[in-house]
């Protein structure tokens, strides 16, 4: 891969096309994400807890995911914040043999436990975020204590099976920690897509770090935003760094375009004439294939799809 770090020089035709990438996909195919499902409640109580279940199996195939999340919700009924608040945290018949790849059953009703109980001493999720909040650069100390309090309300003494410590994770120990990330995006954020449910305080866009996954990760490495060879919280900071210069106040509102090109597999690994030709990023792109229109201004005449 030739990828390499942006210099100075670049970074303003870098801007000119993400603003391309990002108007050609605003308010656009919102069915290929697990942020379709806090989309259909108006409670805001129902949209944070629908967003965190949806954000944490937010692992896999599309279609799985939406297929995992449907089931639980329905097994939640039409309000799923009422549903745990009235809960007397026995097993859920419809999640008896539930399975997300490595998350069972059980281990999500052990999550929603958790949630329950925080929203019970907390009042809600935003709440208790915000509690842990010192004001760092990022969200990362934030994250780590947010989901150490959740750990902190599992019922029982039992050690975490590996699914149960995969939806909760230790975002300070380096990991991307994407899933969490993603969920802090669709809290903080508001626009089209984002639900920007956390405000006031200290919930600033600003503080946002890209959520990190194998697409979104290969992407900013075709892009020069990254040089880290693994999609780790390193390469997470040093690309969100680099999109601070372009949007400093919300460098993560390039997130959905660029995961639109990953998810719906129009960048993919085995580059193709046919893929570059129709991407908005191609003349910034290090790795493309094939020649680049440009205008006197460098600028491109295709669209994003």
């Amino acid at each position: 891969m030739r990828s390499r770090r942006p210099g100075p020089s670049d970074v303003p035709r870098l801007a000119r096309h993400l603003e391309a990438l990002k108007a050609g996909w605003r308010s656009r195919r919102l069915d290929s994400d697990p942020l379709v499902f806090p989309h259909r409640y108006g409670d805001p109580g129902d949209r944070e807890v629908v967003a965190f279940l949806a954000a944490s199996l937010a692992f896999g195939r599309v279609a799985s995911i939406q297929a995992s999340v449907a089931r639980i919700l329905e097994a939640m009924g039409p309000r799923p914040a009422a549903f745990l608040d009235a809960w007397d945290e026995r097993p859920i018949p419809e999640l008896e043999h539930f399975v997300h790849r490595w998350v069972t059953g059980q281990d999500v009703e052990d999550l929603l436990r958790m949630v329950k109980r925080a929203r019970a001493a907390h009042g809600s999720l935003g709440t208790l975020f915000a509690e842990g909040d010192a004001g760092e650069r990022d969200f990362v100390a934030a994250l780590s204590s947010f989901l150490g309090t959740l750990r902190s309300f599992s019922p029982t003494r039992r050690p975490f099976s590996p699914g149960l410590r995969f939806l909760l994770p230790s975002p300070s120990a380096g990991s991307a920690c994407k899933r969490s990330h993603l969920f802090l995006r669709w809290m903080v954020r508001k626009d089209d897509v984002d639900l920007g449910l956390w405000t006031g305080g200290r919930f600033s866009p600003a503080r946002l770090l890209l959520p990190m996954d194998t697409h979104v990760h290969r992407i900013t490495r075709y892009l020069g935003l990254t040089a880290r060879r693994a999609p780790d919280l390193a390469a997470s900071r040093e690309a969100t760094g680099w999109l601070a210069r372009l949007a400093p106040a919300d460098p993560v509102g390039y997130d959905w375009a660029l995961s639109r090109l990953g998810i719906l597999a129009e960048c993919v690994r085995e580059k193709t004439l046919r893929h570059c030709a129709r991407c908005a990023l191609a003349p910034v792109c290090h790795e493309r294939i094939g020649p680049v229109a440009r205008s006197r201004r460098d600028e491109e005449t295709i669209t994003a799809p």
